[in-house]
């Protein structure tokens, strides 16, 4: 069972030296009446007031001989609203500020009882009135004080709350309309390289020559590079909430490394494995770092060895470093166009989980991409709305109504769409 976190001791600030001068004022009041009993109780008394935030209840028993012996009644006053504002709300507290409550009753009873020699029951009655004054006023005064601090407290929470709540909000409408724009990607651009792939191969199987048929080749060979770039587009618009989410863990890298068929060695330490915790954000962003850190040596450098290194940072615990790092290619690099869109996607991505991606050569003819992320990121701010064409038509409208308004050949094969700007979000690709 894990101890209660204690509270630190509030250091002693300019009020309370003003209150203690304050309460000194009450020492003008015994010129003429000060004899050796008022010089022992009355400098402790006001002294302790100084720290009567870090030590209340000590400085409350240090005032109670200036009370009991009549000579000061605002330093007891003060220290018993500090003991009642003070102390944690905690059940087994509550004798402590009752009895404080009762001391100070005692003491402020002591002096009435002796102050008149021969007391009548009205005077006793006086003193009763007094003594209730001098100890539950204070004590509900800081109980009141105490009440309103933690109702500012909570309202701060709850406001933090609520804005937690919004943000989540606005994190899954995001979701939602991504994962609807990488179904119509999906239904139509995938349609029209799926012909252009398919009538590319049946004219380079009819082709008169080999320039025709090397063409055709070509065609085909980009057509499906730009199929399994669409894939990887639509699979980043998918995001986190779709049913590929609980792949993308830490654990799994081993089994990633290994499908990538390359020339890779992986050193892993899992975050649990060092009593820490890790956010599924961060995890799912480490991952994507190095499949797409793969994806990019198998493009770029064929042939390379490749180190992927993932693991807390040494230096400070609360972060993880992930680290893929290949040798010079050993093969001629395949043959598709780059983009430059794969890192932009991932710096995105690692920024979105709180933390840096940094990736260029090295020395020796190779790359390096190396992202340090947080272990528990911050909470993901309210992201802009989706840009908009003119006339309130989104960029995805613009494109469909752009498209059917293009002349198209009198042919089997459709016509490339036209120009356009395209203004939507360029998450994956090769760098």
């Amino acid at each position: 069972m894990s101890e209660r976190p204690r509270r630190p001791r509030p250091a002693v600030r300019g009020t309370d030296w003003a209150i203690t001068a304050a309460a000194s004022l009450e020492l003008f009041t015994l010129v003429g009446a000060l004899d050796l009993e008022s010089a022992a109780v009355c400098p402790p008394a006001l002294l302790g007031l100084v720290l009567r935030r870090r030590f209340p209840v000590p400085v409350l028993l240090a005032t109670l001989p200036s009370m009991a012996t009549g000579h000061l009644w605002l330093a007891p006053m003060i220290a018993m609203f500090t003991v009642a504002a003070e102390l944690p709300r905690r059940p087994a507290r509550r004798p402590a500020v009752i009895g404080c409550a009762a001391a100070v009753f005692a003491s402020s009873m002591r002096w009435g009882l002796v102050a008149e020699p021969g007391p009548t029951w009205s005077d006793h009655l006086i003193t009763v009135q007094i003594a209730l004054m001098f100890s539950i006023g204070p004590t509900g005064l800081g109980l009141l004080a105490r009440t309103r601090s933690e109702l500012r407290s909570r309202l701060a929470e709850l406001t933090e709350s609520q804005a937690r709540g919004r943000r989540l909000e606005a994190e899954q409408a995001v979701a939602r309309e991504r994962a609807r724009m990488a179904r119509e990607m999906h239904d139509t651009v995938s349609y029209h390289l799926g012909i252009i792939a398919a009538q590319a191969g049946a004219l380079w199987a009819t082709a008169p020559d080999d320039t025709v048929r090397e063409d055709a080749e070509t065609i085909r060979r980009h057509g499906a590079d730009a199929m399994r770039e669409l894939r990887d587009v639509v699979g980043v618009l998918r995001g986190p909430d779709e049913d590929d989410a609980g792949h993308a863990r830490l654990d799994n890298l081993p089994a990633l490394v290994e499908e990538s068929r390359l020339d890779a060695t992986l050193h892993l330490t899992l975050p649990e494995d060092e009593g820490h915790v890790c956010a599924a954000a961060v995890e799912r962003a480490a991952y994507r770092t190095v499949q797409e850190a793969l994806t990019n040596v198998r493009k770029h450098a064929p042939g390379a060895p490749v180190t992927v290194s993932v693991g807390p940072s040494p230096d400070r615990r609360d972060t993880l470093v992930v680290e893929i790092r290949n040798g010079p290619a050993t093969a001629p690099p395949a043959d598709v166009p780059a983009g430059g869109f794969g890192l932009r996607g991932l710096k995105e991505r690692t920024a979105l989980a709180g933390g840096r991606l940094d990736a260029g050569p090295t020395d020796d003819g190779g790359f390096l991409v190396r992202a340090v992320l947080p272990l528990s990121p911050p909470s993901l701010s309210e992201p802009p709305p989706p840009a908009r064409a003119a006339g309130g038509t989104s960029w995805y409208g613009k494109m469909r109504y752009a498209k059917m308004r293009a002349p198209r050949p009198r042919c089997c094969a459709p016509a490339p769409p036209p120009e356009l700007d395209w203004p939507g979000p360029a998450w994956t690709g090769s760098r």
